[in-house]
């Protein structure tokens, strides 16, 4: 019988993927299975799975490959309907999980059967650095954050699981799903001292600022969606078009000096200058992302 479905949804990570799978395989429990499901990748990620669907006899890994991207909600709602176990667990590819984090997950929820598991995420920058302290914590959701969270199969596909309609941009998608999961009477709970994990993020670079900026702006359009069906208060573009004129980030932001800026300042002897600006050119981006979703629609 299988208890439980670790879902890893992934897109060019085929550096990370392979110790997000090590992990998910050496795990206290059995009864399990991984599902990998590849939103279009062009690197190695082929050849990692079928090195490690090799390991281990006790915990089958499941490989659907998409020819091209579809997008979050897409490739999640494959693994949900594709997933065996009564418990679907998420798991970003680039998440490193603890060794009793399967076996831990599956009996929080035999406390209750409508709960929504929310594990704790600590950032990290290199996976050496897994099970060390960080005061960057990621989790603390009063919905839902599919880097890593579980729920049971059943009150998913009752709540419809995610809205394709959010299409292929990223952002949202996982707390519209929160939502409506509330809607049905689920409770959360947050793994602090179990069911947590480490985010790699990897070292500042200038693509990395770039990677997290397009994000950004990816989200601020989703959020525009979501503001449509839950209400137009999410959107707060007041205070983010405030900001973004303030500091008069159209004339700045986008050009590759302030990148290089972003990426010097890091070392400056005065620590906060780095957060603040990286902090100001994001509400430049939601700023962006906003205007161009918003385009032609009343939110009033």
């Amino acid at each position: 019988m299988i208890k439980a479905s670790v879902i890893v949804v992934t897109y060019n990570r085929a550096d990370l993927l392979q110790h997000c799978l090590w992990q998910l395989l050496d795990q206290t429990t059995c009864g399990y299975e991984i599902i990998v499901v590849d939103d279009g990748s062009t690197d190695k990620t082929p050849e990692i799975i079928a090195k490690y669907q090799t390991l281990n006899t006790k915990c089958q890994i499941r490989y659907i490959q998409n020819k091209v991207q579809q997008g979050q909600a897409v490739v999640r709602n494959i693994g949900i309907r594709e997933a065996r176990g009564e418990i679907i667990i998420f798991v970003d590819s680039d998440v490193m999980v603890t060794h009793r984090f399967v076996e831990d997950t599956i009996q929080a929820h035999k406390k209750n059967n409508k709960l929504i598991v929310q594990g704790l995420v600590r950032h990290i920058r290199d996976v050496k650095d897994m099970g060390s302290f960080s005061l960057r914590i990621d989790g603390f959701s009063r919905a839902l954050v599919t880097q890593n969270v579980s729920v049971r199969k059943e009150w998913l596909i009752k709540a419809g699981m995610m809205d394709e309609r959010f299409g292929t941009t990223m952002g949202y998608e996982d707390t519209d799903l929160g939502r409506r999961l509330k809607a049905l009477g689920l409770k959360t709970v947050y793994g602090w001292k179990k069911c947590f994990a480490y985010h790699v993020d990897g070292y500042p670079t200038l693509e990395k600022y770039k990677t997290s900026f397009e994000k950004r702006y990816q989200w601020s359009k989703n959020i525009v969606y979501f503001g449509e069906k839950h209400g137009k208060h999410f959107i707060k573009r007041g205070k983010v078009f405030f900001i973004s004129w303030l500091f008069q980030t159209n004339r700045w932001a986008e050009k590759e000096a302030a990148l290089k800026l972003l990426a010097s300042s890091i070392d400056f002897p005065l620590f906060f200058v780095a957060p603040l600006l990286k902090e100001i050119m994001k509400y430049h981006y939601r700023a962006k992302g906003i205007r161009e979703a918003t385009n032609g629609i009343n939110l009033r």
